[in-house]
């Protein structure tokens, strides 16, 4: 017998209701592994404490996660989404300069959770989301265009790291426009 209206709409508010307290839970369980990477080195916080300064059972952080790693790539994810969709923007599709600005100013803007991540070693990873990025959003025609542009993604990489390293301490717009004189005529 199919279901009634109403036996479908009351599955669709379980369904959305579950999907909010998931999403509930791994707030909790990000928010509670930043504090707490704020107290003790990662590798040294266990699931039980983060569960229990979370205020989760270990059913839902095992509902939402494998493992504390997985939290850390949700939230370097973040990061490097916000910088990804800078660059699709209508803001910024065709003018570099603002990009390179909405990158300086993503990882400012996110500086303590950026140091975090360096911490736990997951940014070590050269920014492995973000070396795709350019690619996607200007496609390469030719096998020397794709190399080209994973030189400028790792220059800009190392960039990155040295100036969050080194405290931030230029401008944004000083390192937008040094990375538009490194990519000038290139991109």
């Amino acid at each position: 017998m199919p279901e009634s209206k109403t036996e479908l709409a009351k599955r669709e508010v379980l369904r959305m209701s579950n999907e909010a307290s998931n999403r509930l839970t791994r707030e909790c369980l990000q928010t509670a592994l930043i504090y707490l990477m704020g107290q003790k080195p990662f590798d040294k916080i266990s699931i039980t404490e983060l569960v229990k300064r979370a205020g989760v059972s270990r059913t839902a952080f095992y509902r939402n996660y494998t493992s504390k790693e997985d939290i850390l790539i949700e939230l370097k994810e973040s990061i490097f989404h916000a910088i990804s969709d800078s660059i699709s923007s209508l803001e910024s599709k065709n003018d570099y300069y603002k990009w390179f600005c909405h990158c300086f100013q993503a990882i400012k803007d996110n500086a303590s959770l950026f140091c975090l991540l360096l911490l736990a070693n997951l940014s070590r990873e050269p920014l492995s989301d973000f070396n795709s990025v350019l690619e996607r959003c200007i496609p390469s025609h030719t096998i020397a265009e794709h190399y080209q542009k994973l030189a400028i993604e790792g220059a800009f990489s190392a960039i990155i790291m040295n100036w969050f390293n080194n405290g931030m301490n230029e401008e944004v717009s000083f390192m937008a426009d040094l990375c538009m004189n490194l990519v000038k005529d290139k991109i």
